[in-house]
């Protein structure tokens, strides 16, 4: 008897790209959410019921207790993204409920957007982009090559992995801070946060937002990053406190260039906007098509698995939810 699938995403979500759904209907009996809008609470609730699977992403919004309660014979969830918190994930694994996510498929976009900006930010493209267009000619002040430069990355997970493969053949010189990494097998060096701080003339954050990194980067830790330091996030803003990170900027000290903030949309008379040594980007340095063909890909194999009564290859575990955001 075929499993029964039931995705909560609206048919449009390019996050599951139409082409790779109708492969499940192969191997799986599939519902979807028939509007084009997030289903209610009280309508999953009644889709869920008989379903095997469920599929839940932004677009379609996470589950609650009672919707996982309400199931008959629910045994797993895949969450269209890495965002599993919308999932319940402590409530599944407690219930011995099989969680998935395609989470890695995001790390080689957001991994190649980070070394855009460290080239970005240390050339200072965007000024002479803006100069040029406004005056006819221009050039950038005080330019770095990233040749040879010190980085630190704050967290070392696949992303941050990826980051230092491809800074390999800038030749420079990676330490990283996160006290889960195992080191053991990259040439990557594991350093203390203070000391990766003092010494990186180019700090990258990398981390889940978990309740040891909100606010890891204060006042205090910003004020240990050397002179002329570029600052990168495209993790998640409130690693880095907000007015802290303002008033390093406003003092001209140190540079960032920023893919997330701490309310979004970024606010039109936010502070950040009139300053001219930080790179402002909506959030979204994962988006890419490719990231988008990676991420279908993996859900339907790991769908045919989890169908053929195997694990999936991305499964999420109770170990794993400790450091994810």
């Amino acid at each position: 008897m075929k499993h029964k699938v039931y995705i909560t995403l609206i048919e449009d979500d390019a996050e599951f790209l139409p082409e790779y759904r109708a492969e499940i209907s192969e191997f799986a009996d599939v519902y979807q959410n028939p509007e084009p809008r997030r289903p209610t609470d009280e309508e999953k609730a009644t889709a869920v019921l008989e379903a095997n699977i469920v599929m839940v992403g932004r677009s379609g919004g996470g589950l609650t207790r009672e919707i996982i309660d309400g199931a008959k014979d629910l045994r797993a969830v895949g969450v269209v993204g890495g965002a599993v918190r919308m999932a319940q994930p402590d409530y599944l694994v407690e219930k011995g409920i099989t969680l998935f996510n395609a989470g890695w498929a995001m790390s080689d976009s957001v991994a190649e957007f980070t070394v855009a900006m460290m080239l970005s930010g240390l050339r200072d493209i965007p000024h002479m982009i803006s100069v040029m267009q406004s005056e006819g000619w221009g050039k950038a002040r005080s330019p770095l090559d990233l040749g040879g430069r010190r980085i630190g990355l704050v967290g070392f997970g696949g992303i941050g992995r990826r980051v230092s493969v491809l800074l390999s053949p800038f030749r420079c010189d990676v330490t990283a801070y996160d006290p889960f990494a195992d080191f053991s097998d990259t040439p990557v060096r594991s350093v203390e946060l203070n000391a990766l701080l003092e010494r990186s003339e180019v700090v990258s954050i990398h981390a889940g937002m978990t309740e040891e990194t909100r606010g890891l980067l204060g006042a205090a830790e910003l004020a240990r990053m050397p002179d002329n330091a570029l600052l990168i996030n495209t993790a998640r803003a409130g690693i880095v406190d907000e007015q802290a990170l303002v008033a390093q900027l406003k003092t001209g000290r140190i540079r960032a260039a920023l893919n997330v903030f701490w309310k979004e949309p970024l606010a039109k008379d936010h502070p950040l906007r009139d300053l001219d040594n930080v790179i402002l980007t909506p959030h979204g340095g994962g988006l890419t098509h490719d990231r988008r063909v990676r991420q279908s890909r993996s859900l339907v194999d790991d769908l045919k698995r989890v169908c053929a009564g195997q694990k999936p290859e991305h499964e999420v575990t109770r170990e794993m939810l400790l450091r994810m955001t």
